[in-house]
């Protein structure tokens, strides 16, 4: 029995939640009073199983991968926006998801991670626990 698994998957059908999330982060960065919450971002675990049901994994199906490597929306990542905070807190809202894919779907999805950078970023952890 052969395992097809693809490497390089993102999480292309993300719920609009998440854009309009981001493009208030992006306009927070001119203006600090639209810099919105985390908390603010409300993905139900529904909302995530309809954006990839009728997707991504429809696709796998039809084309017959086991398994994806799945990351985040790479358009969506935008390392040269903002400063190291920002692209931090939108790496682990990012990752987050992903992770939360893997959960509601582990026999089809395994989390790979962003990292959080800018164009002023240091050599300073990406990571805190490293």
């Amino acid at each position: 029995m052969s395992l097809i698994i693809d490497c390089h998957g993102h999480y292309t059908t993300a719920p609009k939640q998440l854009e309009e999330w981001r493009n208030r982060q992006v306009a927070g960065i001119k203006d600090p009073a639209l810099v919105p919450k985390v908390s603010e971002l409300k993905i139900s675990d529904e909302d995530i199983r309809e954006s990839i049901v009728n997707n991504q994994l429809r696709l796998m199906k039809e084309r017959g991968n086991d398994l994806t490597l799945f990351s985040p929306r790479a358009s969506f990542m935008a390392h040269h926006i903002g400063d190291f905070n920002v692209s931090s807190t939108w790496a682990a809202i990012c990752n987050e998801l992903c992770f939360r894919v893997s959960q509601l779907f582990p026999e089809h999805f395994v989390p790979v991670a962003m990292l959080p950078q800018s164009p002023a970023w240091t050599r300073a952890p990406a990571c805190p626990s490293w």
